[in-house]
Formats: C-alpha cells, structure tokens, sequence
C-alpha cells in the first residue's frame, strides 16, 4: 500500500528551514553541555554534587520528573525543590549522559546558570583533575564574552 506522502520530497525545504528562522541564521548548537558532562564525569565527587546543584536550581517539578527519564526525580521527593541540597552520594547516582541531558535542557531554558557553573569551577581547580574541566571554563568565558 502506497502512502500519498511517499513521494513527498522535503529535505532541502526542511534543510533550509532549519538553516533560517525568519530570515535569521540559525546559531549552531553550543558544545557547552557536552563539555559540562565531561567535567561532570572528571570532577572529584564533591565538586559533582555542586555542578548538579546548580544546573538543578532553574528546573521546576514536572522538569525534575521529565529529564533524563526522571533521573531527578527522587529530589522531588525529599520536598522542597526550591532548596536542593545535593549530597556526593546523589551526585554518583546521576551519570554523565544523565548531567548531558540535564545541562541541554538549562541551555535552552536558563543558560544564565552556565556563568554560575564558570565562577563555580574557577573557585575549585583543584576539583577539575582532568582537560574537560579547563576546556569548559575557557568555553564558558567565551560563552559570557557573547
């Protein structure tokens, strides 16, 4: 059985549709929560349960129960959201891919909350044992230059 839209051929339509958005350049996607969960994953414990934090502070209830597959969703549990501590032990829960998800979800909603992820960093270098931790800072510094 046939389908009338297979004969439909819209790739360059959408291709130049995803290119502009009303007559606007479409900015390529930023490589910022990439590099977060890569210092996520080379950060010592302690530093990963602040990361966690502040990416966690703009997301609201249905948001905690939504990203990653509800991997946040235990902290809705505890009660107040607004005031998440976020312990070394919630923070080795959460995976990378996880802090990946959640860190696109914040660039797109709040991405002020990167420049509090720099000051973060440049208050713990000692916390950042591997490249991605400097990589980011230095990311983030151009991000705030912008």
């Amino acid at each position: 059985m046939s389908d009338e839209f297979d004969d439909l051929h819209l790739q360059p339509a959408l291709r130049e549709t995803s290119q502009r958005t009303h007559g606007q350049p479409v900015q390529p996607l930023s490589r910022v929560p990439e590099l977060v969960a890569e210092a996520y994953r080379s950060a010592t414990a302690p530093l990963r349960a602040k990361l966690l934090e502040c990416l966690l502070l703009p997301i609201g209830p249905l948001g905690l129960v939504v990203i990653a597959a509800g991997a946040f969703g235990e902290f809705l549990q505890r009660g107040n959201y607004m005031r998440l501590a976020v312990s070394p032990e919630d923070a080795a829960r959460i995976s990378a891919d996880q802090m990946l998800e959640l860190a696109r979800y914040v660039e797109q909603s709040n991405p002020e909350i990167f420049q509090q992820i720099a000051s973060l960093l440049a208050k713990n270098p000692v916390g950042m044992a591997g490249l991605g931790g400097s990589v980011l800072l230095v990311a983030l510094q151009a991000w705030r230059r912008r």
